[in-house]
């Protein structure tokens, strides 16, 4: 799951980001996906692994507004 966002970070809005912006993003996406991923984990495996790969990923990609609010916009946007 990790891979997936980190793969965009080729992407040319990633490299319209300034250095600061890039690096806050990267440790955003390698913090969330292993948190999601130990919470899983410590929860007994409960959920399918698609299902928190998925949560993880609309968390990494959209963030808290999206994930509650998919029609909020986004700073990063602006």
């Amino acid at each position: 799951m990790i891979d997936t966002v980190m793969g965009r970070s080729n992407s040319p809005a990633f490299n319209r980001l300034s250095d600061f912006k890039k690096q806050a993003l990267l440790t955003f996406v390698q913090n969330t996906g292993l948190a999601v991923y130990r919470q899983w984990v410590l929860n007994g495996k409960q959920a399918p692994l698609a299902e928190v790969t998925q949560v993880a990923i609309a968390l990494m990609e959209g963030g808290v507004n999206k994930f509650l609010f998919p029609e909020a916009r986004s700073f990063m946007a602006e």
